[in-house]
C-alpha cells in the first residue's frame, strides 16, 4: 500500500505546474500590416516592424497592440488571452496552479497572428502624435 502512495505522490509532483512545463511561458506570434513596415508596439514597448514574428511573454492581463506608420492613421487592437487547457491538470495539485498563474502560463495569447490595415492620413493633415521612432 505504501508503494501505491509513493507512486501517486511522484505522479502528482511530476504534474505540478503542467502549463509552465509543457507549453512554456511565451507564444510565437506573427504581426503583419498593409502597408508593410509599420512599427508594432505592445503596451507602448516597441517590438519591431511588420512583417514581424516574435515571442510574446504570457500574462493574465489584457494588452494592447499599436501599429504606427508615417503618414498613416495609427491603429490599436486588443491582444486577448484565453485559458491554457493544460492548466486544468493542476486542479489536482494547487502549488502547480500557483506556479502557472505567477509565470503567466495559465493563459495563452488567443491568436497566433495579427493583421492591421493602415489608412493614409488625408493630405495636409498632420499626425496627432509624433512617431516614436
Amino acid at each position: 500500500m505504501e508503494k501505491i502512495y509513493l507512486i501517486c505522490a511522484v505522479w502528482i509532483m511530476l504534474c505540478s505546474s503542467c502549463a509552465t512545463v509543457f507549453s512554456g511561458t511565451t507564444d510565437d506570434v506573427l504581426f503583419d500590416s498593409r502597408p508593410a513596415g509599420a512599427a508594432v508596439y505592445l503596451d507602448n514597448h516597441f517590438l519591431g516592424r511588420t512583417p514581424l514574428r516574435t515571442r510574446i511573454p504570457r500574462t493574465t492581463r489584457a494588452r494592447y497592440l499599436t501599429y504606427e506608420l508615417e503618414n498613416h492613421e495609427p491603429s490599436t487592437q486588443l491582444l486577448r488571452n484565453r485559458v491554457n487547457g493544460i492548466t486544468f491538470i493542476n486542479l489536482l495539485w494547487w502549488p502547480g496552479f500557483v506556479v502557472d498563474a505567477v509565470t503567466g502560463a495559465i493563459c495563452r495569447i488567443e491568436y497566433t497572428s495579427y493583421y492591421m490595415e493602415l489608412y493614409p492620413l488625408p493630405e495636409g493633415v498632420a499626425h496627432p502624435d509624433s512617431l516614436r521612432d
